[in-house]
């Protein structure tokens, strides 16, 4: 009994094993033809680099050791103002603003790091100008989630704003107005993914939604909230929010498409205090109500390797309510680095 027991075994066995060990010669080929299928889709794809998008912030961290320095160029023209109805007003002259800005990123821990953005600002307007520095920010992040397969990554960041801009005691065309005289405090959450399809097309993906605090402002005269000769008073900025949604289509290593969706919405800046008049001297108008405006902003940008890039595009002004209609030429190079001695082994 025994060895029928044993012998049954040994066939079962012998019968499982040929049945899967035994193929047919198609099945040996089909399986060969996805291995090489496989392999040439490996070829194919490539470690993406990206320098953009032009606006939505990153959720990436920078490593302890390395920063990492992008400059911006903006050029905007401001040819007409959406009004409380959402309708197009245009104004009788434009005017323009040239905003170059730096924005320096440095590594602080694995999961620490912090950012310093300085900027200037001129403005034209019927053959005359005026600028100069702009507010000054600094921003600290700190690291969430690192990026799985299924996970994006995601930071939380606090950043202030500090009024080392002019913002009061202006020109009477305000050309001379380069900051918002307040203290601004900013909290925000970024995530990002980058993606890998079917197809040897990365894309990467970002979301960032932001809420910004205000303290209130005392003007004088001419200000960037409005006034005239003779304004004195207290200015309440409207507290702002931000969502922005950014998209990187690779075309290869070197060349990516870009896009921007941005949306802000403030509220109502508040005033108190003696209103002023005007060059014409009708009463002056200090503050203004509640405001939002949605953007979109296409661009492409070359990388010469992940630590070096130029972006290049557009912003322009969907639609909106209380706020400016414009267009915005802007261009961006980004260059990563070690810090000398601290670099990170």
């Amino acid at each position: 009994m025994n060895k029928l027991w044993i012998a049954l075994s040994l066939w079962m066995c012998t019968s499982l094993l040929a049945q899967t060990v035994h193929k047919t010669p198609e099945q040996i080929q089909q399986e060969l033809d996805d291995a090489e299928n496989q392999l040439k889709k490996a070829e194919e794809m490539f470690d993406p680099w990206y320098t953009g998008p032009l606006l939505t912030p990153s959720a990436s961290m920078m490593p302890p050791g390395y920063a990492n320095s992008q400059f911006y160029a903006f050029v905007t023209q401001n040819y007409a103002a959406f009004n409380e109805d959402r309708t197009s007003i245009s104004f009788d002259n434009d005017s323009f603003n040239f905003n170059p800005s730096d924005i320096l990123q440095f590594g602080v821990t694995d999961s620490v790091d912090t950012t310093l953005s300085l900027q200037t600002q001129t403005n034209w307007l019927q053959g005359r100008s005026a600028g100069g520095f702009g507010d000054l920010q600094w921003s600290v992040g700190f690291k969430i989630q690192s990026q799985t397969l299924y996970i994006p990554k995601m930071k939380f960041s606090i950043q202030e704003t500090f009024p080392t801009g002019a913002y009061q005691h202006l020109r009477s065309d305000g050309l001379d107005g380069t900051g918002g005289g307040a203290y601004k405090t900013s909290f925000s959450f970024a995530m990002t993914k980058i993606m890998f399809w079917s197809t040897p097309h990365p894309v990467n993906a970002r979301l960032a939604i932001a809420y910004k605090l205000s303290t209130p402002v005392t003007v004088h005269n001419f200000n960037s909230y409005g006034g005239g000769y003779g304004t004195h008073g207290v200015v309440k900025p409207g507290n702002t929010f931000n969502a922005d949604f950014g998209l990187e289509v690779s075309f290869n290593q070197h060349w990516v498409l870009a896009t921007d969706v941005v949306y802000t919405m403030s509220g109502r800046t508040k005033f108190h205090g003696k209103s002023g008049l005007t060059a014409a001297g009708a009463p002056a108008s200090v503050g203004g109500g509640f405001s939002d405006s949605l953007s979109l902003a296409p661009a492409i940008e070359y990388n010469w390797s992940a630590n070096l890039g130029i972006l290049a595009g557009v912003q322009f002004s969907v639609y909106g309510r209380n706020s400016t209609n414009f267009i915005s030429s802007i261009i961006s190079v980004t260059y990563g680095f070690p810090m000398g001695p601290w670099k990170k082994d």
